[in-house]
């Protein structure tokens, strides 16, 4: 494994040169990004306005990509658990599924809904929601596998039928974990909603791209700004939430 990494540093690094051109130019174009004048401040501070209506599609995209690959992913996680009740064949095949789905990037997704959705915040939402249902399904049956005998053992030996078993035995122990995955694709997908924007999914990342196309550093400058705010704002509330259940 050292040889390895050994072997991909070595490769790459044969390929990376670095100019003093280069170095001149990039952090000019890095220097762009901020306001370095009051009239660059004062057109910063104006941009607001016409960035608010693609910010809410950011937010849009992101809760409707994650709350509808979570409400897909909760009923195909009990077919892809090994917990003895689902045929062995079939589970095998639910988890390949997964597995292959995963290897495609949220925005490959984006790109081949962009046929049949057309451009706006509709694709995003509908390629995240994809991204999403594949993960979750995925970490959903993989916590349902990590569940205690015990308590499900317990209800079974009081009368307990199957959806009491999961309600008193199983769902307990798996709840902070749905509660944690969850909220994580939450944040995660906003930074996604960012990026397939991009392609012409709309919301900020379609501003960003268009920034970065006419050269106009200060407006993408300011719209970077506005995503990590963001991201750090919903992780901040998805650190509390995760504490009051944990």
């Amino acid at each position: 494994m050292l040889v390895f990494v050994v072997w991909c540093f070595v490769a790459i690094g044969r390929q990376i040169h670095v100019t003093e051109y280069g170095l001149h130019h990039g952090g000019d174009y890095f220097a762009r990004l901020f306001p370095r004048s009051q009239a660059d401040w004062r057109y910063a501070l104006r941009l607001g306005p016409d960035l608010w209506q693609p910010l809410i599609e950011t937010i849009q995209m992101a809760v409707v990509g994650t709350v509808g690959g979570m409400l897909l992913a909760f009923p195909v996680s009990f077919i892809a658990a090994r917990t003895g009740s689902i045929p062995g064949p079939v589970i095998a095949v639910v988890k390949s599924f997964l597995n292959m789905a995963r290897a495609v990037p949220t925005l490959i997704y984006a790109l081949l809904v962009i046929p049949l959705a057309g451009l706006g915040a509709q694709t995003g939402a509908i390629a995240i929601g994809i991204a999403t249902f594949i993960t979750l399904a995925k970490l959903y049956a993989e916590a349902l596998e990590s569940v205690s005998v015990g308590p499900i053992e317990a209800v079974r030996s009081a009368g307990g039928n199957a959806p009491q078993v999961f309600v008193y035995a199983m769902l307990p122990q798996v709840f902070p974990l749905y509660l944690s995955t969850t909220l994580y694709s939450l944040e995660y997908n906003l930074r996604d909603s960012f990026v397939v924007g991009i392609v012409g999914a709309g919301g900020l990342g379609q501003k960003l791209s268009n920034a970065v196309n006419l050269f106009e550093w200060l407006d993408a400058g300011v719209i970077i700004a506005l995503v990590i705010v963001l991201v750090n704002i919903v992780d901040y509330f998805s650190y509390r939430v995760r504490k009051m259940f944990s």
